[in-house]
């Protein structure tokens, strides 16, 4: 089954029915009078996280573009998200840090409407502008944005942002799982690389392989590698499963999931690996090789390295 493109994230949204409500605070005769879509949206989103008040949106319509945030408010935002999350992970996932803010804004709007036209907005403004500003002291002193290698979930984290931040301890691209895009042929060799990342990953911290998207983030697909399989998905993913079972052994299958999605109109395959209760190895040609991440790349240990590893890791196997 494949999975429909996600949005690139560059623009933020509030709820169609709450449209004229940002609108009409804009107007002439309120406090906001001449300000951009933006700063009402940073307005109500405080006064919504203010008040508790967080709500899904469910006509989602376009307010404005990630670019004209300025530092302050991105800050503002990613203060509510932590908040909210009550953890820094949450930064890793810019769809999320945006949804939440937007959930807030559509909490806010109407709260805010309400003391901007009642004639209250006076003292709730100082008190609105100090809530802004401790926010955003707090984000600027006690709050750095985690790294793409730090500890996180890669489950919420969607592709595209995985793919934007680039190769990593826990993520790496491959062109193709069977076709070698310099030679442009069929390659054995590219299995066994394949391979060699799966297991890498299985014998250290877990990652993502991406198969189908090149070292420099072009999306290339999976064309050349399902021209061979009938174009079938099902077979790229039985020929999977065959090298993972030849390579590796079919009991570290149920450590491998594969799925499928489609960005720039094409196929990629997104292969998520989970630390092995035990040593993965890499069997092929009369070869038994044992690899480990290290850093943004896969790394090939020799015996005496691999046995020390190995005990450091696995100190309960016998």
């Amino acid at each position: 089954m494949t999975e429909e493109r996600k949005p690139r994230i560059d623009r933020l949204f509030v709820d169609k029915k709450d449209f004229d409500d940002f609108n009409r605070l804009k107007e002439k005769d309120t406090p906001f009078a001449g300000v951009h879509n933006h700063e009402i949206f940073i307005a109500a989103m405080v006064t919504g996280y203010r008040e508790g008040c967080k709500i899904e949106l469910r006509n989602r319509k376009e307010f404005f573009f990630e670019k004209d945030l300025t530092d302050e408010e991105s800050a503002l935002i990613n203060a509510v998200a932590v908040a909210d999350e009550g953890g820094l992970n949450v930064l890793l996932n810019k769809q999320k840090t945006y949804s939440i803010a937007e959930q807030y804004a559509t909490g806010g709007i109407s709260l805010l409407k309400a003391k901007v036209l009642s004639g209250e907005y006076g003292s709730y403004a100082k008190k609105l502008e100090s809530d802004l500003l401790r926010a955003y002291e707090q984000i600027a002193q006690n709050i750095q944005e985690p790294s793409a290698d730090a500890e996180f979930s890669l489950e919420e984290i969607p592709t595209l942002e995985l793919i934007d931040k680039g190769e990593c301890e826990k993520v790496e691209f491959k062109s193709s799982m069977s076709w070698d895009i310099r030679k442009e042929q069929y390659s054995k060799e590219m299995k066994i690389i394949i391979a060699k990342v799966v297991a890498s990953f299985m014998n250290s911290k877990g990652g993502i392989l991406i198969i189908g998207v090149g070292d420099d983030k072009t999306i290339l697909g999976l064309e050349k590698d399902l021209a061979r399989l009938h174009d079938s998905l099902d077979q790229f993913e039985l020929t999977f499963t065959e090298l993972i079972n030849a390579y590796i052994g079919k009991s570290r299958r149920p450590f491998v999931d594969i799925k499928f999605e489609k960005i720039d109109d094409k196929q990629i395959a997104v292969v998520r690996v989970v630390k092995s209760p035990r040593p993965a190895y890499v069997r092929y040609d009369g070869n038994e090789d044992f690899c480990i991440r290290e850093g943004n790349s896969t790394h090939t240990m020799g015996i005496s390295e691999a046995n020390d590893y190995i005990r450091d890791n696995w100190p309960d196997l016998k």
